[in-house]
């Protein structure tokens, strides 16, 4: 059985690794490259492409990983700079004919192989020929050194948004609205005002609950200018950077160039999916907007960007009677953590128990992950609160992939849940509100995807699936988030612990799921249709028009005049570009899904197995779609999306 994952690095530990990767990874591969053709075999050749890469990545995804949350600013230099090399490393490796060339021989021979097998040759052999190889030489350079490129302008823009440190200095009068422990743990200006800073902590309750208008103005524009001018040059280079290395590979658009790997297929299909969702989701978004202009009052006929965030929950206070500053009392983390391995233990069969394991961290805390027989299944983290350098949204990240190695064992995956949650504060234990709740279960349903993977090769193991599916175990488990008898067990008032969450909330939070999920989907569907014209466009495109233009038209909402929200839309410089439509496409899978857990009981064991072995389990080991297929008896629809969302 395979150790827990070591997080003990230095800043020179960390460069050695880098380059002792490297030359073993090269060794290996020359071994490969040199075997004469006739003694090529599947073992030899894929099998042995295979288990280097992934070893390599085994070797250096933690030091990566520690770019991200070591508090010691030395060693997340170190690993941003392996994460650059190790990136353009990797454009290298799958730009080489030496390697193209021995797995094509061997592919020639046509031996026949088990469906997993002939699958990973397959791919293997895509993920060259996707980065140029097949192009005459010059072609192929050129697609290799534009990759590069684009490397560097995606780790930047996103090392950009980490390092933004603004703040808002506001009064005690403008913090009318927000809570006592929000501002206890305010800091505070030399001249006494307080200190706003543009982490959702922060952010997020102060747009909501905020009653001085101008403030909120104030907070939004700065927030939505956070790394402008600067991030968005990053991105319109990259937009042209992707449409020319998509042109010489030969596709008519960098969104053709991406889709051809995914579920989805086509530029075609995806626009086709979010118009017709976009029609059908068009009069609950306006029918939700004139519930929050009649809020509002007055003669505006317009709801702004930064009053939205406040007449929404202005409405969940008066016409579903939810304060959610309130609600959060019933949900200290601790009860939430425990309350949500209870459930996810029942419904896919394991336990979850703290374990003394090394971490990055003192606030880190670990927990081996056990099946039923108490066998190690995997290893899982939480790192929940903001500090100084760490990443700053809510995130999985791999730690490890589960894999069969050489010796025939079998690599326990590892993951971890890196978020931002509001730390305990003013006497009070961290209070998770109904949303930060939410968040944790969708990062958890990352997670579940991650460990509970019992694919053969890591090129197919865990969350390495089409990007169109990756997020269907995640938006799975939010819906869990909303059953009565899950809140019962996730919730105990903070003084009180065995006071569950009421039944009249309970009942008025699940009511409250579909109050703006018009407008909600709007904007999701803005965004996708967003990046989609990014991406299908011919020619240069002005990010900033094309946002405020989209942005009205779709989502009913105006882009707050002078800002740049743009330059903080990091899914796009960060694996999602031509892709953001997934989180749509996923959710209809999931809701399909999900169905079946409300036909059976959502605590259903039997049917969390089957859910555990058909979708967890295979990773991209088999079509996404086939297994889908497999778990539902039919292939998936969008009606039970619509239905869940109140708009079928």
């Amino acid at each position: 059985m395979s150790k827990a994952p070591e997080f003990s690095y230095t800043p020179e530990q960390v460069k050695d690794l880098c380059e002792t990767a490297i030359k073993d990874l090269e060794s290996g591969l020359t071994d490969l490259v040199n075997i004469p053709g006739p003694q090529r075999n599947f073992k030899n050749t894929m099998l042995a492409f295979e288990n280097a890469v992934s070893g390599f990545g085994g070797t250096v995804q933690v030091p990566i990983f520690l770019a991200y949350v070591s508090d010691n600013e030395d060693l997340r230099k170190a690993g941003q700079e392996m994460e650059l090399r190790i990136s353009r490393y990797s454009v290298d490796l799958f730009t080489r004919e030496d390697i193209f060339n021995a797995l094509s021989e061997y592919a020639a021979k046509g031996e026949k192989l088990e469906a997993v097998e002939a699958r990973l040759l397959e791919r293997s052999l895509l993920d060259f020929k996707r980065n140029g190889l097949g192009l005459e030489p010059r072609k192929k350079n050129k697609v290799k050194k534009l990759k590069k490129e684009l490397i560097g302008l995606e780790l930047d823009f996103s090392k950009n948004l980490r390092e933004v440190n603004d703040v808002l200095e506001v009064s005690e009068e403008e913090l009318e609205g927000l809570p006592e422990d929000f501002k206890a743990r305010l800091k505070k200006s030399e001249g006494g005002k307080y200190l706003v800073t543009m982490n959702y902590p922060d952010y997020i309750p102060f747009m909501d609950n905020a009653e001085n208008g101008g403030a909120r103005r104030r907070l939004g524009e700065m927030f939505n200018n956070r790394c402008s001018p600067v991030n968005i040059e990053l991105m319109e280079k990259a937009i042209a950077l992707r449409r020319k290395s998509a042109k010489l590979l030969g596709y008519p658009s960098y969104a053709e160039y991406v889709l051809d790997n995914r579920m989805a297929g086509n530029s075609e299909n995806v626009i086709s999916f979010l118009e017709r969702t976009w029609a059908r989701l068009k009069k609950k978004g306006r029918k939700e907007l004139r519930a929050r202009l009649k809020l509002k009052g007055g003669e505006d006929k317009v709801l702004n960007a930064w009053e939205s965030r406040y007449y929404n929950n202005q409405l969940k206070k008066t016409k579903y009677a939810i304060d959610h500053e309130k609600i959060k009392e019933y949900f200290p983390l601790e009860t939430v953590i425990n309350g949500m391995f209870g459930v996810f233990g029942e419904v896919l069969g394991a336990r979850f128990d703290p374990a003394q394991l090394p971490a990055w961290h003192k606030d880190v805390r670990a927990y081996e992950v056990k099946n039923a027989d108490g066998s190690i299944a995997a290893y899982f983290y939480f790192d929940l609160f903001p500090r100084d350098g760490k990443y700053k949204h809510a995130a999985c990240f791999g730690l490890r992939h589960g894999r069969v190695l050489e010796d025939g064992s079998y690599e326990l995956p590892a993951a971890a849940i890196v978020a931002n949650f509001p730390p305990p504060s003013g006497g009070s234990p961290a209070l998770l509100t109904f949303d930060d709740v939410v968040t944790l279960f969708h990062e958890f349903g990352h997670v579940t995807h991650n460990i509970f993977t019992k694919a053969k090769y890591g090129k197919f193991s865990g969350t390495s699936v089409s990007r169109d599916f990756v997020e269907v175990p995640s938006k799975m488990l939010e819906n869990w988030a909303y059953c009565p008898e899950v809140l019962r067990r996730i919730s105990g008032h903070f003084k009180a612990p065995s006071e569950k969450l009421p039944e009249k909330i309970i009942k008025k939070l699940i009511a409250a799921k579909n109050m703006d999920s018009g407008l909600g989907n709007l904007r999701q569907l803005f965004f996708s249709l967003l990046d989609m014209r990014y991406h299908t466009a011919r020619g240069k495109v002005d990010t900033t028009k094309l946002y405020e233009k989209l942005m009205k038209k779709i989502s009913l909402i105006p882009m707050s005049p002078g800002t740049h929200p743009q330059a903080s839309f990091g899914h796009l410089m960060g694996g999602y570009e031509a892709g953001y439509y997934s989180y749509l496409w996923s959710e209809v899978i999931a809701a399909d899904l999900f169905g079946v857990f409300e036909a059976s009981g959502v605590m259903n064991p039997e049917t969390g197995a089957k859910y555990r072995e058909l979708i967890l389990a295979p990773g991209r080991s088999y079509d996404e779609a086939g297994q889908v297929e497999k778990f539902l008896g039919r292939p998936s629809t969008e009606d039970a999306f619509l239905k869940s969302i109140g708009a079928a």
